[in-house]
């Protein structure tokens, strides 16, 4: 299967194959779920029946997962942006529902709707989203000389994805949707809004907030959690600077040349006028020495690292002789500090580079000190285990300083939000006195010392919204009724917004309507296709669970 899947698409489609191979091996290791190392032996695996297959077997998953894929590629053209979670859901749906419809005699389609499906297939689409004789005949050909892989095989694919969609479409049924939701939806989308926004800076309300324990052991009582220290590892280091091994690398010039080409953009030429291959080079030649030093003195410094590491594990040197031991080699031990998921020296990375040494750090122990080498801003280095530090609630008095800060952030937002009430209130009663909205929020916000602007929206629909639109004003459009205001909310910039409706039309829906009708229908295919795929779902779990490993 991805022999014939290489040779079709390598020239047609090269950059797929990559995808479909990932995802692949994806799949087949979530369903084989098998944990044996790389020189194991291979445990007996239980047989897993899933209807007629077998997903012990290994042909029997390249015929499930080979099949699947394919379907895919020639539904979409590709399997970019689906997950292999989403594919091996697929899969089990789809073998499925070509099992039961087997079972029920469910007959084959027509010549006529095969040529229909062929025509509407992604990978067989030009760049106008039509249907490419050409590109489906030179799919063809390829097929004719590949001894993997036949027409026949691509057809009973095609078939079988025929037969999948018309067995979903018998369980999946009419469809049937209330008038009523057809007539909220629709009433929902085509409600024309004309809005007045009073956005509220944030960064210009500045209250006072008074800082004493008083205020500040309650708050960080109740917050204790976002101030506990996780676990972490203190480590010594054994540096090899990349400056080291720098001094000696020489190069030609086809090192750099082929440095330069192998990625271009990579050295732009200050001289945007250069057009020519050999004088962009020249231009750059300089940077591309630079670049290629660092990179290969770093690549040395690292080899250095792991050549210590094999001597350490074969001589058997405990941490205890280290000292002595790096002496000999003319290198040093230097105590780092601290490394966890937060934290991380600086001479290693610091907090940037927490993220990757904090795995590397949890696999060190008294029995295992060494750790593999690691790379650093200053070339590589052997870490080396002292202690283990365990997840702990520091007191306040340990972080007091970030205390403080979390609870004045707090205060900020609460002060903030309880002023935003008061504003909306106060808009409200001016509005309701007769006022226009842009004259309640000037008064409003001058009575309460906020910053606010009004800013006018052209008139729209949810069916085509505004796109610079901020999305914390769509949630607020389902209660709104005309002439209302929105409660006082906050944005992803932490500013405030009030939404004032200044219209809101709702055309009555009329049944007879072409957009009436459409939604119906567009309704009913989404409700009807997720029972169908709730069914599926339940018959293929339902046959793995005939055969699933019985519980501890």
């Amino acid at each position: 299967m991805i022999s014939w899947i290489q040779r079709t698409f390598q020239h047609h489609f090269k950059w797929l194959f990559l995808i479909l191979l990932g995802t692949v091996i994806v799949s087949f290791v979530f369903i084989t779920n098998t944990s044996g190392g790389l020189h194991q032996a291979a445990p007996k695996i239980p047989d897993r029946p899933f209807f007629d297959l077998n997903l012990s077997s290994t042909a029997d998953q390249q015929l499930l997962m080979g099949d699947t894929q394919l379907s895919i590629i020639l539904q979409r053209g590709s399997v970019e942006g689906i997950s292999p979670e989403q594919i091996e859901e697929y899969a089990k749906q789809r073998y499925a529902a070509l099992h039961l419809a087997d079972s029920l005699g469910l007959p084959n389609p027509s010549d006529d709707e095969v040529a229909a499906h062929v025509r509407s297939l992604g990978a067989f689409q030009g760049n106008d989203g039509k249907f490419d004789a050409k590109r489906y005949a030179d799919f063809r050909d390829r097929l004719k000389t590949d001894p993997r892989m036949t027409e026949s095989d691509v057809a009973r694919v095609m078939l079988g994805d025929l037969r999948f969609a018309t067995y979903r479409k018998l369980l999946a049924g009419p469809g049937y949707v209330m008038p009523a939701d057809v007539v909220e939806e629709l009433s929902r989308s085509s409600t024309r809004w004309s809005l007045a926004l009073a956005t509220v800076d944030a960064a210009a309300f500045a209250p006072s907030i008074e800082i004493s324990d008083t205020n500040l052991i309650p708050w960080f009582s109740a917050n204790a959690r976002r101030f506990e220290i996780p676990a972490r590892v203190s480590v010594a280091s054994v540096e090899f600077l990349s400056s080291q091994f720098s001094a000696g690398l020489t190069f030609t010039d086809a090192d750099l040349r082929a440095a330069y080409d192998s990625n271009p953009a990579r050295f732009p030429a200050d001289d945007k006028t250069i057009i020519a291959p050999d004088a962009l080079f020249a231009a750059v030649r300089s940077k591309v020495e630079t670049a290629l030093r660092a990179e290969r003195s770093a690549r040395a410094a690292l080899r250095a690292a792991s050549d210590l590491a094999v001597k350490l594990i074969e001589q058997n040197v405990k941490v205890a002789d280290l000292p002595a031991f790096l002496a000999t080699q003319n290198l040093t031990l230097t105590e780092a500090g601290l490394v966890g998921r937060d934290i991380a020296p600086a001479s290693l990375g610091g907090t940037a580079a927490a993220a990757k040494l904090a795995p590397v750090t949890r696999r060190l122990s008294a029995d295992a000190p060494y750790s593999d080498p690691v790379s650093t801003p200053a070339g590589a280095a052997l870490l080396v285990w002292r202690d283990n530090v365990a997840a702990h609630s520091p007191a306040l008095a340990e972080v007091r300083t970030l205390a403080i800060v979390g609870y004045r952030e707090a205060e900020q937002r609460r002060l903030f939000s309880a002023a935003g009430r008061q504003f909306r209130t106060a808009v409200q009663a001016s509005l309701a006195k007769g006022q226009s909205f842009a004259d309640a929020v000037t008064a409003a916000a001058t009575a309460a010392s906020l910053k606010a602007e009004v800013k006018t929206i052209t008139p729209f629909t949810l069916a085509t919204p505004p796109k610079d639109l901020d999305s914390a004003v769509f949630g607020t459009l389902e209660k709104l009724p005309q002439g209302g205001v929105s409660d006082f909310i906050t944005t992803r910039g932490a500013n405030g917004i009030l939404v004032h409706a200044v219209e809101k039309s709702t055309p009555p829906a009329d049944p007879a309507s072409p957009a009436y009708t459409d939604l119906r229908t567009r309704l009913g295919e989404f409700l009807s296709g997720r029972v169908a795929a709730s069914l599926l779902e339940s018959a293929a779990a339902a046959e793995l669970a005939k055969s699933a490993p019985a519980a501890p």
